[in-house]
């Protein structure tokens, strides 16, 4: 009988039942039915059994009986050596009821290919090792710099698109090219703002558009495109010096991206369904017939929410083909950056989740509900859950390193380099550096 106890474990960024399984040498089905896991989800700090492994001691306490074995004649070549060529020979025996015969090599024979072979007299044990942890460890370095790469080259999207996915779930009140900023000034008892610019450092404010009260706002090649609410959701743009303010729609629209010679954006005037157009007005195209919500342009595919289907995540081609369901996991407020979907999960309280972009892997990140979410740059940015508005905090990709940047009543986050952007309950826009640091006021 064993009677060594189970292992406890809590779970860490970037665990996965698989790995938890090899690290302790047992199986992804001996953990799940311990701790009676009806999914591979998990989250971290969460507290796991892990099964132990039978005793050096217990082992042998099978039943020992005399066999017979041969000398291997043939080379056996472990990375290149021979390791049928030295001192101690290689045995082969095939025990009884196997199909084929086993090899056995003497732990002497574990050096010539690049191990080594310790006795642990404390334990009186034998260990062998290999750089296998350590060509491990470097591929997870490789993978991690990888997916780095991968949210850089995301970022570069910026060169031909209008505005982040991110800052447009967060209603897009703010947009930037080069040194200017543009945004949707609101003052005092006013019902539609102004569409504004003013320097990053904060100097020279310019009116651009009066009463036009400006959101998902893309600014690219010299123009500024936005929802005009002064004109029922309307999609316009404006030159950035203000001048040629022209309508490019007639739909109620909502989650306007603009990348190259395109418009997307959800049509509320025909329930929700993802259209395209071009930015001269032309060529206006339904792209699928789902309810849909926070659409994400990555390569040839929207990526969005489709409400229609209890928020599950799709992805639809640019050209309205290839419609396809991720998975069975509702999503609110669902974000890409690299090989990885970021999203607040309905069935948990809208807790922070990530999942990889085929709909596998799907992991917890934050331990407490969240509402405004945003990704940028390696960092989370989201808002605790409270009313009118919540707390401000960010965490790394994989959930650690949790950090309180601000006050509460936060509603929207908008992201630029290392400025972060957001409203209060007060329609009020501020800005404070990433690291939560030299707050200041828009207007």
């Amino acid at each position: 009988m064993n009677k060594h106890h189970n292992t406890l474990y809590i779970v860490q960024p970037g665990d996965y039942l698989h790995s938890i399984a090899r690290k302790f040498n047992t199986t992804i089905e001996r953990i799940a039915l311990m701790n009676k896991l009806d999914s591979q989800v998990l989250y971290i700090g969460q507290t796991l059994l892990i099964p132990n492994q039978p005793s050096v001691g217990e082992a042998r306490q099978l039943q020992y009986k005399p066999v017979t074995a041969y000398t291997a004649t043939r080379p056996i070549n472990v990375n290149g050596v021979n390791i049928n060529a030295g001192l101690y020979p290689v045995l082969n025996f095939k025990p009884e009821g196997a199909t084929y015969p086993f090899i056995y090599v003497p732990i002497a024979e574990f050096s010539r290919v690049g191990a080594n072979v310790v006795w642990d007299p404390v334990n009186q044990v034998i260990n062998v090792t290999s750089d296998y942890d350590e060509l491990k460890s470097r591929v997870e370095s490789l993978t991690a710099e990888n997916q780095y790469l991968k949210t850089l080259i995301n970022n570069t999207q910026l060169a031909e698109q209008g505005n982040t996915a991110g800052n447009i779930m967060n209603t897009g009140f703010l947009g930037k090219e080069n040194e200017w900023i543009y945004f949707n000034k609101r003052q005092g008892q006013e019902v539609y703002g102004a569409l504004m610019k003013k320097q990053t450092d904060l100097t020279m404010e310019t009116l651009l558009a009066s009463y036009e009260d400006p959101s998902y706002i893309n600014i690219l090649n010299g123009w500024v495109y936005f929802r005009s609410g002064w004109n029922n959701g309307r999609i316009f743009k404006i030159r950035t010096d203000g001048t040629e303010l022209t309508q490019i729609n007639d739909d109620s629209s909502t989650n306007i991206l603009v990348r190259g010679d395109w418009v997307y954006y959800v049509n509320q005037s025909d329930g929700a369904k993802i259209y395209k157009i071009r930015v001269n007005g032309t060529e206006r195209t339904k792209l699928n017939e789902d309810q849909s919500s926070t659409i994400n342009l990555i390569g040839n595919y929207i990526y969005y929410q489709n409400v229609s289907n209890q928020q599950k995540p799709y992805r639809v081609n640019i050209d309205g083909t290839e419609r396809t369901k991720l998975n069975d996991t509702g999503v609110y407020s669902m974000l890409i950056q690299g090989d990885w979907i970021y999203f607040r999960n309905p069935a948990d309280e809208s807790r922070i989740y990530r999942m990889k972009i085929d709909g596998s892997s799907i992991m917890r990140l934050s331990d407490v509900p969240a509402s405004n979410l945003n990704v940028s740059n390696g960092w989370i940015y989201y808002t605790t859950v409270s009313v009118p508005g919540g707390d401000l905090y960010k965490m790394r990709l994989d959930g650690s390193e949790k950090t309180y940047l601000n006050e509460e009543f936060v509603t929207n986050i908008i992201i630029f380099e290392d400025w972060i952007y957001y409203t209060r309950t007060e329609k009020m826009i501020y800005r404070i550096k990433t690291d939560g640091t030299q707050k200041q006021t828009l207007y």
